[in-house]
């Protein structure tokens, strides 16, 4: 245990045991469960341990106490407590209880056990449950953490000390232009000028934060220590954060709010001192902090990289770029969907070379949430590569972000809520085995700005393809020589175009048994996404889809008799392209003519079910064939997974309206189904109220879904 937290845990220890003293133990764990709730972790740990030496056993208080030491950074005593609680009731149905005990174990990188304990979580939770669209997530993060290769150029992270970090929260490191030696940094602990602040950025000593002030730390021969705050003048009682330097490093800029989400961007001259000024000017130019535009990186004084949700984003925050030119700052351009996603881009850093981008982003491929990612700017097709996550050690199962690679490229800082550090977030820093030469480009190298004249001219041909379907009669065939031909192309479109979702759908035959059908079909579409995975599709960007036999293509009954030539027409597999937005490009589906009066109408139904919004009702979740046969009733059942997860997820009906879908979501939890519940498709994708938030300017008619009325 560090040693500054140790300290403080002691001395609060002894300061609510002298205040303690006397109490009867259930006054302590009632005032425990209350400094639990109101999110004063070291009070509530400290409170409940004192209960638990006087009345030992009591499991609420000890999965209490594994959340208090999760929240605390301490792994291996979370994981301890939450175990036993775990496996001293085997039916507790507390949610909490597996939801943290599987983030510690994902914590530990323990990715199978995590996964467990997520769908353990996901079993004894209400679908509406705070938790359940980031468990379901994390079990996806879980996949991408067992495949994540460690980075073979960085020979060590390394956390930066109790001399610098604390029980508090840092984060936003900061390396100096002009001093290799110095860093700057962020930081809500103890005795920051702000004082305790509730969200709203009114004084809470019962519920409130330790709002931030800007700090300095140097490098000595023992090390990185604190330096202190960079003083009254530029520390208030509001939140202060730094956020960058100009090109000389004589300008410092910081972030000023009564939040952390709203406020104003200020300039300190550092070479020059207004002694009369009582604050530093304001930094104008198109990004508004004052509506939640966050996170800007200043490059060489006429670019800014920045994180927002305005709209025109693709859900979630999106990284933006603005440049200085003509004495103006042009309207900020997004960067696409190479490098933006559904989930969040945030905290972006721009190499000297102007064309390597840096930046965090909680979308799948992350191995636990924000982790950090890199993507390359092309001088010949002037757009972006796929953003490649940056490995071990730089991420972690934490959240981590604010890369800053130094000045000479030989080192990097970033923050991170890893196990094992002080408390909150720490700032850790990346021992590189060699410089990046990435950072030794000149002040004169050319920005990916000025590289985007010919962008037009490169992708103004919209680009058009023709997808075979997979034909097969036995399982085997769809591995043939010719289906992984077609599979390969595919796959090769999927790599040009990230911003895709491809959606592998499996058609059977009619055995009379429809939940069969669906089995077979979506095990089947397994092995499809699987190759596709294997061919560089990350796995969260395919959704496997059976649909049985409900869409032949050709009629199995014709005038009364089994037709012969169905089977070899309807059993396929289909690969097909979609996206929350327009695709960038045009494809067709090449099926097998059928001439009237065999041919089947239900195809064009289905492909009408990949566009547009609509909603679907999932009955149930199971890592096995559903045997259960109320749900037989409904002849278009379909499931839906993801390759690597044995998640089926059952879901009948298909509706417009949002009301409409409510009425069968309650008709079917009466028929046994509790955690039936509604979801939404956009373009045959499935969408979470969270990410449905960001669509709601393109349909406002999502209202009605994310309130649930």
């Amino acid at each position: 245990m560090p040693n500054t937290y140790r300290a403080i845990l002691i001395s609060l220890s002894f300061l609510m045991a002298i205040s303690s003293f006397g109490q009867k133990p259930a006054e302590i764990k009632r005032n425990g469960f209350k400094a639990y709730d109101n999110g004063q972790w070291i009070n509530a740990k400290s409170l409940l341990a004192q209960y638990q030496d006087l009345k030992p056993g009591d499991l609420t208080v000890l999965t209490k106490l594994g959340i208090l030491n999760y929240k605390l950074s301490q792994g291996t005593e979370a994981r301890k407590y939450l175990e036993y609680v775990a496996s001293k009731a085997p039916n507790n149905k507390d949610p909490e209880l597996y939801y943290y005990l599987a983030r510690t174990l994902h914590g530990q990188s323990e990715w199978e056990k995590a996964m467990a304990a997520y769908k353990s979580y996901l079993r004894v939770s209400g679908s509406k449950h705070e938790f359940r669209d980031n468990a379901a997530d994390n079990i996806r993060r879980c996949v991408s953490g067992i495949r994540i290769k460690e980075n073979e150029n960085v020979a060590l992270v390394e956390n930066l000390g109790a001399n610098v970090n604390t029980s508090g929260d840092e984060f936003a490191p900061l390396p100096s232009v002009n001093h290799a030696d110095r860093l700057y940094y962020a930081a809500a602990r103890t005795g920051c000028n702000g004082g305790l602040r509730n969200e709203d950025g009114f004084e809470d000593n019962a519920r409130g934060h330790w709002s931030s002030d800007m700090f300095a730390a140097s490098l000595s021969n023992r090390g990185w220590k604190t330096t202190g705050s960079l003083g009254g003048l530029l520390n208030t009682s509001r939140y202060e954060i730094p956020l960058g330097f100009n090109a000389d490093g004589q300008v410092l800029y910081f972030f000023r709010g009564f939040s952390t989400y709203a406020g104003e961007i200020l300039a300190d001259t550092a070479s020059k001192k207004d002694e009369y000024a009582l604050e530093a000017p304001k930094f104008l130019s198109p990004m508004k902090p004052e509506d939640g535009d966050v996170s800007p990186y200043f490059f060489d004084d006429n670019t800014i990289i920045f994180a927002s949700r305005r709209e025109g984003g693709f859900g979630g925050l999106d990284l933006w770029y603005t440049v200085f030119q003509d004495s103006s700052w042009s309207e900020p351009v997004n960067f696409g969907p190479q490098i933006n996603s559904r989930y969040d881009e945030t905290t972006p850093f721009l190499a000297k070379d102007g064309r390597t981008l840096y930046f965090s982003s909680n979308r799948i491929e992350s191995i636990g949430g924000f982790d950090v990612f890199s993507a390359i700017f092309s001088d010949q097709t002037f757009e972006w590569s796929l953003a490649e996550n940056m490995g071990t050690p730089v991420n972690s199962p934490g959240n981590d972000g604010f890369f800053r690679l130094s000045n000479n490229g030989a080192t990097a800082f970033l923050s991170s809520d890893r196990l094992g550090g002080n408390g909150e977030r720490d700032i850790y820093i990346v021992y590189f085995k060699e410089a990046l030469e990435i950072q030794s480009a000149g002040p004169n190298a050319k920005v990916f700005t000025s590289l985007t004249g010919n962008e037009e001219q490169a992708t103004s041909q919209i680009e058009e393809y023709k997808l075979e379907t997979l034909p097969y009669l036995e399982e085997k065939d769809l591995s043939s020589k010719e289906n992984v031909k077609i599979i390969n192309e595919v796959a090769a479109i999927g790599r040009k175009h990230p911003e895709t979702t491809l959606i592998v759908t499996l058609f059977t035959e009619n055995s009379g048994q429809p939940k069969f059908d669906l089995y077979y079909g979506i095990k089947r579409a397994e092995i499809v996404g699987n190759a596709l995975v294997s061919k560089g599709i990350p796995a969260n960007r395919v959704v496997l889809r059976s649909v049985g036999a409900s869409f032949p293509l050709a009629k199995p009954i014709l005038n009364g008799k089994e037709n012969p030539l169905a089977k070899p027409l309807n059993q396929r597999a289909e690969i097909s392209f979609t996206s929350l937005d327009a695709l960038r490009f045009e494809f067709t589906l090449s099926r097998p003519a059928i001439a009237q009066p065999m041919a089947s109408n239900l195809i064009q139904m289905l492909d009408k079910q990949n566009s547009g919004l609509a909603y679907r009702v999932e009955a149930t979740v199971t890592n096995q064939i559903l045997t259960n046969d109320v749900l037989a009733m409904f002849d278009d059942m379909i499931i839906d997974s993801q390759p690597g997860s044995d998640a089926y997820h059952y879901l009948v009906g298909y509706f417009k309206q949002y009301a409409q879908a409510e009425k069968l979501c309650n008709e079917i939890q009466e028929r046994g189904f509790q955690d039936a519940h509604t979801v939404l498709m956009v373009n045959g994708i499935g969408v979470s109220k969270a990410e449905a938030v960001a669509l709601l300017k393109r349909f406002p008619e999502l209202t009605a879904y994310i309130r649930g009325k």
